[in-house]
């Protein structure tokens, strides 16, 4: 009990030391309040001019954004231009083609027809000139084997016979040749089975018969 009262006085005298602490500790947050009030109002005003530098960035890049758009859109409308006016190009290159190969065709069909029209022209004419000739030939063949006949009945009767053509008085024809002589003309000897007499060179003429030139 001697060393009691020391202990109390001891003890009390480190309830109110802490009790000083405490009243300490507790006025001592007003400053460091005040300090980290003006910390944040300085950060706060950093973070709005980030927030501005950021919201200007971001409408740049939507102003560049919206800008490629609208390339983007422009290049595919030009895209599909240059794609129509392909299709349309090459429709017309195929209708051009189409047409030229028609047109071609047209000629050489025209071509053809004029070339067989001309090839069987100057096969009737060829045969008509060769018909033509052949006739002719058989008209020379028949008058040269008539005058033949003419001039050989003419020697013959000149050469031969029994009638005497200057010695009748009369106008003598040959049947045959039908050629009539007068009296006075030169003395052809004709076969009296051939002789046909006239009384005029007129009868004679009438009978078919044409004078003798000799």
């Amino acid at each position: 009990m001697h060393f009691g009262k020391p202990v109390l006085i001891a003890l009390l005298s480190l309830t109110i030391l802490s009790g000083c602490a405490q009243s300490t500790a507790t006025t001592t947050p007003k400053i460091v309040t005040h300090t980290k009030t003006s910390y944040v109002s300085k950060r706060t005003a950093a973070d709005t001019a980030a927030w501005s530098s950021a919201k200007a960035v971001s409408r740049a890049n939507a102003a560049s954004a919206k800008q490629l758009s609208q390339q983007s859109s422009t290049l595919t409308q030009a895209g599909s231009e240059a794609s129509s006016q392909s299709s349309a190009l090459t429709a017309s290159h195929s209708s051009a083609h189409s047409a030229a190969v028609a047109a071609s065709s047209s000629i050489a069909a025209s071509t053809s027809s004029v070339l067989a029209a001309s090839v069987s022209s100057s096969h009737e004419a060829a045969k008509a000139a060769s018909k033509a000739a052949a006739q002719q030939a058989d008209t020379a063949a028949t008058s040269t084997q008539t005058s033949s006949a003419a001039s050989t009945t003419n020697n013959a009767n000149h050469f031969s016979g029994d009638t005497d053509t200057a010695q009748t008085g009369r106008i003598i024809g040959n049947r045959n040749s039908k050629i009539y002589h007068i009296e006075t003309g030169h003395n052809y000897h004709m076969a009296g089975k051939n002789a046909v007499y006239f009384d005029t060179e007129a009868a004679a003429q009438a009978a078919g018969y044409r004078k003798s030139l000799r």
